[in-house]
């Protein structure tokens, strides 16, 4: 009788959940080149121009080899992530709730690092928590000036 380890079971379902947000995320970006390329530009001579590798972080592991189709006018951009976002977003917005809830740049980088193999500076970790306050600050301020407008204009008509 074979016995098999609770370590191997991790690995292979970890290895398991990894392959299929690969295979998952290729086909989506593989359905959005085609729509790209017959929908948004038609009327335009521009065809597929075969795949590059790039590595991206999710929170069901590392993807490594993530083929990221392209097109012959290097216009296409996958939806899925910015051209050189390394990381899934849910990483960054974690940072910013432990930072949010207390915790020094210092030990939040310590966390990451222990947890998660990724490295992030204190510095990152202090600009990125500044990066996102000073947009969710525009937004609520855009906001409201938007409210505040669409009432006067209601109000006129």
């Amino acid at each position: 009788m074979t016995t098999i380890h609770g370590n191997m079971i991790h690995d292979l379902l970890e290895n398991t959940v990894t392959q299929l947000v690969k295979e998952k995320l290729e086909l989506l970006m593989r359905e959005e080149i085609k729509n790209f390329i017959h929908v948004e530009q038609a009327d335009q001579r521009n065809n597929r121009n075969g795949y590059y590798g790039r590595s991206f972080d999710t929170r069901y592991g590392k993807t490594d080899d993530l083929q990221v189709p392209r097109d012959r006018n290097g216009e296409f951009q996958t939806q899925l992530f910015e051209p050189y976002q390394r990381r899934e977003g849910w990483l960054e917005e974690a940072i910013i709730h432990m930072h949010k809830g207390g915790m020094s740049t210092r030990d939040v980088a310590k966390f990451i690092e222990s947890m998660f193999g990724s490295q992030y500076s204190p510095t990152t970790i202090s600009n990125r928590f500044r990066q996102n306050f000073l947009i969710r600050i525009f937004e609520l301020r855009f906001c409201t000036f938007l409210k505040s407008l669409l009432h006067v204009f209601f109000k006129l008509f």
